[in-house]
C-alpha cells in the first residue's frame, strides 16, 4: 500500500514571524537524525527533545 501524501517538512511556529528550524538542526546533528530511524523509543524521544532545544529560531 502506498501513501498518497508526500511528507514535506514544515517549520514549527513560535511567535508572530518566527519559526523553529528543526529540519536544519537535523541536517547538522547526525545523532538526532539517526535516532529517528531506530526502534528504541526512549532514545528517539530524548534525541527529539534535544533537537528541539538545540534548534535555532529563524525569522520568516
Amino acid at each position: 500500500m502506498r501513501c498518497s501524501r508526500i511528507w514535506r517538512p514544515k517549520p514549527y511556529p513560535l511567535a508572530n514571524g518566527w519559526t523553529l528550524d528543526l529540519v536544519g538542526m537535523l541536517r547538522t546533528n547526525t545523532r538526532a537524525a539517526e535516532a529517528l530511524t531506530t526502534d528504541m523509543a526512549a532514545w528517539k524521544r530524548n534525541m527529539v527533545r534535544t533537537a528541539i532545544l538545540l534548534a535555532h529560531p529563524v525569522e520568516g
